[in-house]
């Protein structure tokens, strides 16, 4: 099954070349321009990752509080901030609110690759630890009883 990368940025050089990195990449890829499109596709379908442009459109709306509302939606998916106008602060900001990495424009293509790569296989590898922790701890029932002494 491939995977479904949302990508959000405002400026459309930007957003066109991120998705065709991924494209050539054999990924899903869906877009959105704004605040307003994104909160739409995320409520449309969750995406496997994101990559979320800190500063959006000229709404007061950004990158943050959709990074915000996709952690309390699923802090398991990857969210990957990028921003022009970064600054120490900020990147730790977004880290500790919960994205998975911060990329400061502009940025090299093995560079978003290499980050879409790791942020992939990590979330799949917590699936499975899930999975095989549910298994292991939960999916057992008492065959008999003690009697109390």
């Amino acid at each position: 099954m491939k995977n479904e990368i949302l990508v959000i940025d405002d400026n459309p050089d930007i957003r066109f070349l991120i998705c065709n990195i991924l494209k050539d990449q054999n990924y899903l890829v869906r877009s959105a321009a704004n605040f307003n499109q994104a909160v739409f596709e995320i409520e449309k379908k969750l995406p496997d990752l994101a990559i979320i442009d800190i500063k959006l459109d000229k709404s007061d709306k950004d990158g943050i509080e959709l990074l915000k509302m996709m952690v309390k939606l699923n802090k398991s998916i990857p969210l990957i901030m990028i921003s022009g106008h970064a600054n120490v602060q900020l990147a730790v900001e977004a880290i500790r609110l919960g994205a998975y990495e911060f990329l400061e424009k502009p940025f090299s293509t093995e560079k978003i690759l290499n980050y879409v790569r790791r942020a992939i296989e990590s979330s799949t590898l917590k699936k499975e630890k899930d999975i095989i922790e549910k298994k292991l701890f939960h999916s057992f029932d008492f065959i008999g009883e003690t009697v109390e002494i």
